[in-house]
């Protein structure tokens, strides 16, 4: 039997299933949702080809130089249909117009996220926005490495440790692989989100039609989530209904190696990383710009990203200080503290017996202050975005 990554430690990044040459590893969900790899004893020939390409047993170094430089950043063509300033579609363009491969995170059918590949600007749309729950890596590695060995450019976008676990699964570099991670909190699992999306449906009827769902509106910066309840249109989610978001922010739906993260910190392991731009202007030197349409945050860590980085065109750029990013992006630089309900609330959530209304009179995830319920108030109404507008061109003189 091969060693790999403990329990707590794994970070499901499925570098072990795209490597083993038998078929003897099988990336499957836990008891609370979360993947793991599985061994079939009698496949495995003990070429300890998954101890190799695990980043959490080989322990290799993986990261870049410590960063010093931050930068506000927006794509000029994509911004408006980005949920932040549209950093990725921006590198994704170049990566396609040199004629490579994109590979990032996407929706398919029945709220499951998975990555899959693009080589064409029409299919980026479906890996645009963020998504709030661990996507399933499945043979991505495998199409990747093959796509790299045929000398195309690879963009390859996910959390630090999808990353890490890619760069460990080569088990060599390649020139034309440009790898993006993004700020990270930590990862809910696929089975967690669906079964909240089916107490969503059970519990409110004006979300049963459900079949889309965009965890940050395109429309701007600090807008609820929302369900595609028909053909272009979005429900928001405000209060009970948004529960699923009241426990990520409060860190209580992670895998358990989110919380003592090897791969995240000013040490990056992707040649750029992005995020959303939190605070910008209130918290440093005034941002003379109008963010209601979203800012990027990206960092520059390798010589390979800032090559890409400097050829980027139709971009708006401007440098900032590092330390303005990290107090917002409180990721950028560590793990989020663990919760000590953390299995009691995961176990609420998968548990078909309980209500979302159960779970938070049990759990008190959602907030009751004044300032969110005038917030839930303006989105339900619909004056949210022009308040918030307000707000931004204010901030912006």
């Amino acid at each position: 039997m091969p060693t790999l990554a403990k329990a707590s430690a794994c970070t499901g990044c499925s570098a072990c299933d795209n490597i083993c040459p038998h078929g003897a590893i099988a990336i499957k969900p836990d008891k609370s949702g979360f993947l793991m790899p599985s061994v079939d004893e009698s496949k495995c020939v003990g070429c300890g080809l998954c101890e190799k390409s695990c980043p959490i047993v080989n322990d290799i170094e993986l990261k870049h130089p410590e960063v010093k430089d931050a930068y506000a950043f927006w794509d000029n063509r994509t911004r408006t249909e980005s949920s932040s300033g549209g950093a990725f579609s921006a590198i994704a363009r170049w990566v396609l117009e040199h004629d490579g491969i994109v590979f990032g995170a996407a929706w398919q059918k029945d709220f499951n996220c998975c990555h899959v590949s693009c080589d064409n600007p029409e299919g980026l749309s479906a890996l645009r926005g963020s998504k709030y729950l661990q996507s399933n890596i499945g043979e991505t590695f495998a199409e990747a490495r093959a796509a790299l060995k045929q000398g195309k450019y690879v963009l390859f976008t996910g959390t630090p440790c999808q990353i890490a676990g890619l760069r460990s699964f080569l088990l060599k570099p390649y020139d034309k692989l440009v790898t993006v991670d993004i700020v990270c909190h930590g990862v809910p699992s696929n089975k967690l989100f669906q079964n909240y999306i089916d107490k969503l449906k059970k519990a409110y009827p004006r979300y049963a039609p459900a079949d889309g769902f965009e965890f940050r509106n395109l429309r701007g910066w600090g807008i609820a989530p929302t369900a595609k309840v028909r053909k272009n249109f979005f429900k928001e989610l405000t209060g009970i209904p948004n529960l699923y978001m009241a426990a990520f922010k409060k860190a209580a739906t992670f895998r358990e190696s989110c919380y003592d993260c090897r791969f995240n910190g000013l040490s990056r392991v992707g040649d750029m990383t992005i995020a959303d731009f939190w605070g910008i202007g209130a918290l440093g030197t005034p941002f003379r710009h109008d963010v209601s349409k979203g800012v990027s945050l990206m960092l520059v860590n390798s010589d390979k990203g800032r090559e890409i980085f400097r050829d980027l065109k139709e971009c708006f750029v401007e440098k900032r200080e590092l330390k303005e990013a990290v107090k917002l992006n409180h990721n950028l630089a560590g793990s989020s503290p663990r919760p000590s309900d953390r299995e009691g609330i995961i176990e609420a959530f998968n548990n078909p017996g309980m209500s979302l209304s159960e779970i938070n009179s049990r759990f008190l995830l959602t907030e009751t202050g004044l300032k969110r319920k005038i917030i839930d108030m303006l989105i339900s109404t619909g004056l949210f975005w022009k308040a918030k507008s307000i707000v931004n061109k204010i901030r912006s003189k």
